[in-house]
């Protein structure tokens, strides 16, 4: 009877442990909701609600110089709910809380969704907030998302509840939201994207106004119209779906354009300086977490790299439209350029476009185009170098070939056995770069450009198109500058950027930049680059770039139009002084028959001069140095052999021309003196130096036969033997006359008596004296230099009028006409096939 007595003592207990539970689980929830109501009470700072703060936040340049302000806009007309649209209520119900006017200010059923959503992700990255919520946050709170944040928010939105009612709350919310470009409340909004009043506002435009809120930068329709449009039609259809409006007021308001800017500049910030701003104002939310509606609240001190010489150097160059080539019927050529610091990455300069408008379309970070041959040196060369599978003195097949079905063609149509690295690079040549890439292996390539900053897509880009920038998506300059930092700073890659320092005194906040870098290639990798690259400024494709007083390097590109033959699509200048690097774009942002640029690809080079120049006035450059663990590579020997010389007279109009060509020594790098003279060779005449071609033409100003010699020298100017004398040769000119002669007796023969005729044509489909058929026969793509050193340049190349031609220092001749492989190419490694594909890289003028 015990053992019974004590089993009823052990069940007695288990009810009073749960009724204890419950007991204080209901006190908990209960004082814990009076907790919350009392906390929520305390932090309500009726002012709060009158009044935004109007105090600017402040960005400063690297010499913490002020340069712009971000504060509120003076039109903050407060409205009433009577006067506001109906549908403009409906549509931020609809999309931001659609059960508003039914929770007591929290939603537990988005409060849940939010939270599972945030247990999966990691983060805070769902708020679940609702109308009212929304307004606890944006007036008593912070933006930062933490969990305690969250608590505050939800106290504060229920004592909003108890003490406002929901008109009254809508009424404060609308009135109060931060609807982008330093405009907060519905009427200013509506006063800044419509110009009207609110309560004049159609159901198209009161959903265009409920889409920004979240996220201002992203959806307004002056900044990025496709997204904002995409979300306006998004809550239209919320709407429809909701009762609010009919499907056919659905159909009408989607189908309306989206409003355009009419000033593109904002109050506080000095034109030309938008696109840099915006950067500013984004990287704040990006990296150190502070949205766009608190910088505009006040505040807070932003210190960046911004160089005010080179900001303002730009502005000036990109105002010159001679500084860009002819714009077309309907488009203006666009253009974009961002100067950094090589050694921090810190950004000295952003131009987003020649009209860019304050929250635009950046052509300086947002676009994607693509980069031709200014790709070839972080997909090819330095990969290649890095591995060991080049270096400086590096001889490359220069042959026409096929890679599995993939032919890429010189621009000059011109092929050898070898050719140096050096000059593949200088001049830009298409095979050499295909071949190498095709030795190191694509996925060895996307490896590098991986580390280089360049993220390309592993399916459609894994072929040897990349090799001259024949990308997918393309890239942008900020991409590219960031990408040749590691030439000009011992292989280390540095990551742009824009603020050094951002502080807010009253909020206790303030965090600095920690430039981030990646070694993406040896300190050695580097220094052969920067000297291969330094070729291209000296003598190659990128003359235009020079400036006088400071050394530069760097790299052109271009890329040809797929609907014009001859014209390109887009132009690039990538390049670097020691005090800074420029990447520099130009073309159309559409492409027609109508708008592509044609003989203008040297000039993002004289771009990057221009404002390099100005910019660095005053400066006493220090000079390239070697970087720590690089030497200078000794060349290695090599025997220089005589020339075989050949001497073939021609007439081009009414001069005669001597076209001199000769072979030997293909793939050493290797320049000629060429001489002529008439009785003997001790008295020969010098008529060019240092000519890195195998040919040349000598203008005869008077019918002397003359005889010719060509020596060669080596990489250290050591002459070697002389080539043949070469007597002038008159058998093809005796051919060509007589031919000549021969065809106009049988044209006569032909038209006499027959009356009138068209004009016969030859076996090219071309009429005698046809204008688009070149005179020197270079229809065959072969060019010759005449007596300047200056190219006869191929029929369909991008070449200057002769006027803009310049001899370069040494006297090499500018044989510098090239272009990169449309993206729609996408061949595979190694292998046989039988398309073909010929390729005019960028040519660039001195």
């Amino acid at each position: 009877m015990a053992a019974n007595k004590t089993k009823r003592k052990k069940k007695s207990k288990l009810p009073l442990l749960v009724i204890s539970f419950f007991v204080f689980l209901l006190l908990s929830i209960f004082g814990g909701y009076f907790a919350l109501l009392y906390a929520g009470q305390q932090l309500i700072d009726p002012q709060k609600l009158e009044d935004i703060k109007t105090e600017a936040s402040v960005i400063y340049d690297k010499n913490n110089q002020p340069v712009g302000t971000l504060a509120v806009q003076e039109t903050r007309d407060y409205v009433p709910i009577s006067k506001m649209p109906p549908n403009l209520i409906n549509a931020f119900v609809a999309v931001e809380d659609r059960r508003f006017f039914e929770h007591n200010g929290v939603d537990l059923f988005r409060v849940a969704g939010a939270i599972i959503k945030d247990v999966q992700q990691g983060s805070m990255a769902e708020g679940g907030s609702t109308i009212t919520q929304q307004l606890a946050k944006n007036v008593f709170l912070s933006h930062e998302k933490t969990f305690w944040r969250k608590t505050k928010e939800m106290s504060i939105a229920i004592s909003l509840e108890r003490k406002y009612s929901k008109d009254e709350i809508m009424e404060m919310y609308l009135n109060k939201i931060y609807l982008g470009h330093g405009v907060y409340g519905v009427e200013a909004a509506s006063q800044l994207y419509f110009n009207k009043h609110v309560n004049e506002l159609d159901n198209a435009e009161v959903a265009m106004l409920a889409a920004i809120p979240k996220a201002p930068s992203t959806y307004s329709p002056f900044a990025k119209p496709a997204l904002a449009k995409e979300r306006r039609d998004t809550i239209l259809r919320l709407m429809s779906e909701q009762g609010y409006i009919t499907a056919e007021q659905k159909q009408q308001a989607q189908a309306e354009p989206l409003p355009t800017r009419k000033n593109p500049t904002e109050a506080g910030i000095k034109p030309g300086y938008e696109a840099y701003i915006d950067y500013v104002v984004q990287e704040a939310e990006d990296k150190y977490g502070v949205p766009e509606e608190m910088l505009y609240r006040g505040g807070w001190n932003i210190y960046t790299a911004l160089d005010t010489k080179v900001q303002d150097a730009m502005i000036k160059q990109f105002k010159d439209a001679n500084n860009f080539p002819p714009d077309g019927p309907k488009q203006q050529v666009e253009g974009a350029m961002v100067v950094l610091d090589q050694h921090t990455g810190g950004i000295a300069g952003i131009m987003g476009g020649r009209n860019y408008v304050h929250k635009g379309f950046s052509h300086a970070t947002d676009m994607r185009r693509q980069p031709g041959s200014t790709f070839k040196p972080i997909a090819v060369y330095a990969p290649a170098i890095d591995m060991g599978k080049a270096n400086l003195y590096s001889q490359l097949n220069n042959m026409r070939q096929n890679f599995n079905g993939y032919e890429p063609r010189n621009y000059n149509n011109k092929y050898s056995e070898t050719i140096s690295i050096q000059d593949a690079v200088a001049q830009s040549i298409n095979v050499p770069a295909v071949w190498l890439l095709n030795e190191i292996g694509v996925s060895n390539s996307l490896d590098y450009l991986k580390k280089f900053g360049i993220q390309l897509d592993p399916q459609n880009d894994r072929n040897l198109a990349i090799a001259l920038g024949g990308l997918s998506k393309g890239t942008s300059p900020l991409e590219m500058a960031q990408a040749y930092s590691a030439f000009a700073d011992g292989g280390k890659m540095s990551k742009g950027y824009v603020i050094t320092k951002i502080s807010n005194e009253k909020m206790g906040f303030e965090k600095s930049v920690s430039p981030e870098q990646t070694q993406v290639i040896s300190p050695q990798t580097a220094w052969d680059m920067h000297q291969l690259l330094a070729g291209v400024v000296q003598y190659g494709t990128g003359k235009n770039a020079r400036i006088k007083g400071f050394d530069v390097v760097g790299k052109t590109g271009t890329t040809q139009s797929t609907l014009v033959n001859g014209a390109d699509k887009d132009a690039w200048f990538v390049g670097y002084t020691p005090e800074y690097l420029g990447a520099v774009w130009m073309g159309f942002d559409t492409e027609d028959k109508s708008h592509v640029m044609r003989k203008e690809s040297g000039i993002p080079a004289k771009m990057f001069s221009k404002v390099m120049t100005e910019a660095l006035a005053g400066v006493k450059s220090k000079g390239f140095t070697r970087p720590d663990g690089a030497k200078d590579e000794q060349p290695p020997e090599q025997q220089v052999t005589g020339p075989q010389l050949a001497a073939d007279l021609t007439i081009d109009g009414d001069k005669l021309k001597v076209v001199l060509s000769w072979i030997g020594n293909e793939g050493s790098d290797v320049t000629y003196d060429i001489y002529r003279f008439t009785d003997s060779i001790d008295k020969k005449e010098l008529i060019a130096a240092d000519v890195k071609d195998t040919s040349y033409v000598d203008t005869l100003t008077q019918p002397t036969m003359y005889s010719y010699l060509v020596i060669p020298r080596d990489a250290q100017g050591v002459e070697g033997p002389p080539s043949n004398p070469a007597k002038i040769d008159t058998a093809k000119l005796d051919k060509l006359l007589e031919d000549a002669k021969q065809h106009d007796d049988q044209n006569q023969g032909e038209t006499d008596g027959q009356g009138d005729q068209q004009p016969p044509v030859d076996n090219q489909g071309q009429q005698p004296g046809d204008p688009n058929q070149p005179s020197d026969g270079s229809q065959t793509g072969q060019p010759g230099v005449d007596n300047q050193g200056q190219p006869i340049p191929p029929t369909g190349t991008d070449t200057q009028p002769p006027a803009d031609f310049q001899q370069t220092p040494s006297g090499t001749p500018d044989v510098s006409t090239q272009q990169e492989q449309p993206a729609d190419q996408q061949p595979q490694e190694t292998g046989k096939g039988k398309k073909k594909h010929k390729d005019r890289d960028s040519q660039d003028s001195n």
